[in-house]
């Protein structure tokens, strides 16, 4: 079940705009971020509900106010590939620039979610009006080329062990919280490995004194020294 409304709690406690914590628009002139805050429609998703399916036109920007959303596919042989999972603060937007862009991805709710939508008409609408944030934009879609290059050089990395270092190591960097709410199945998909293999690699970093895995797919980081060790070294 999906219910949607405009979004009146665009502005926090102490008066600033929620866009102001969002690194898509933080940059943006206020007067922007007022614009499409009072543009963007805020939506509530179940648990297990999509999003959007692979195939679905681009046709907004999609800002996860709260939950977690899974980024998948699935291949010619039905295994699924998780290519990323997203959380509090979070946007999908990238493929906005593209002329009639599909999604090359579903998203799934893994909770119930909240998410702000701001059309691509009304964004476009703010670029025709302030040209000077394309080029802010160009350095963010700049950033995430880097990153979409740094997850395929993981992925090439033979050592289970190096590899879950490496997207451990990511995971805390991109969403610093005190603990990594991923399942097992959700990793082995994100980075190519079985579930054995990751409960095999998870145990070992475990006794290493590295993490603490404190059960329903909560992973607490003991030692990010520990991570880099294994990680740059190549440590297998």
């Amino acid at each position: 079940m999906t219910n949607s409304s405009f979004c009146e709690r665009c502005r926090t406690r102490d008066g600033h705009l929620c866009t102001a914590d969002l690194p898509l628009f933080r940059e943006l002139p206020e007067e922007v971020q007022e614009s499409l805050c009072r543009h963007a429609i805020r939506r509530r998703h179940d648990k297990g509900s999509l999003l959007f399916l692979e195939g679905d036109p681009v046709n907004s920007i999609r800002i996860i106010e709260a939950g977690r959303v899974k980024l998948c596919r699935i291949d010619s042989d039905g295994q699924e590939y998780i290519m990323d999972v997203l959380s509090d603060g979070n946007s999908i937007w990238e493929s906005l620039f593209v002329e009639n862009a599909v999604f090359t991805y579903t998203a799934v709710c893994l909770t119930e979610v909240s998410v702000c939508e701001i059309s691509k008409d009304v964004f476009f609408g703010e670029l025709d009006r302030h040209p000077g944030i394309e080029r802010y934009l160009i350095a963010l879609l700049s950033k995430r080329l880097e990153a979409a290059k740094e997850k395929a050089l993981l992925l090439s990395i033979r050592s289970p062990r190096v590899r879950m270092a490496g997207f451990l190591l990511d995971r805390i960097r991109r969403f610093p919280e005190p603990e990594i709410h991923l399942k097992l199945d959700e990793i082995a998909a994100s980075i190519s490995l079985r579930q054995e293999t990751v409960s095999r690699v998870l145990r070992q970093f475990e006794k290493e004194e590295i993490l603490q895995r404190l059960g329903q797919g909560r992973i607490r980081i003991l030692s990010r020294d520990g991570l880099r060790r294994i990680f740059t070294s190549g440590e297998a």
